[in-house]
């Protein structure tokens, strides 16, 4: 459940509050650094998708192991909140929080922590008592 609602939140606030969608981002990076991929910007694309919300997913799915790590969803969200901004974001090469996008740090990194938040709650939904 976490994943599912991570991606329609991701893709909601997208849509309809003009956030910044990591896959995009990632294939922007990918088409810029491979200028030849640039006809295939649409398989590059899904392919994006795939891989970044397929993570999503098999965290989902392996959670009940990775619970004793993390102890609780919320903190699982947060470590997946921090590899985004401090991590991927910086290795695309738009700054820790995504400081050098267009629209700032602040509405990049807080509807990412906002969809993670959610994506916390949907793992709590779906671990067994």
């Amino acid at each position: 459940m976490g994943p599912l609602l991570y991606v329609a939140t991701s893709i909601f606030l997208w849509k309809y509050l003009g956030s910044v969608f990591i896959p995009s981002l990632l294939t922007r990076t990918i088409v810029s650094v491979f200028p030849p991929l640039a006809d295939l910007q649409m398989l590059v694309t899904i392919n994006t998708n795939a891989f970044y919300f397929g993570g999503y997913f098999l965290f989902g799915l392996y959670w009940p192991r990775l619970k004793s790590y993390f102890w609780n969803p919320f903190l699982a969200g947060i470590a997946l909140w921090l590899a985004n901004v401090f991590v991927l974001l910086p290795l695309i090469g738009r700054g820790v929080l995504g400081y050098k996008l267009p629209q700032g740090w602040m509405a990049v990194s807080f509807p990412l922590l906002l969809s993670h938040w959610i994506f916390a709650r949907g793992l709590s939904y779906q671990t067994r008592s």
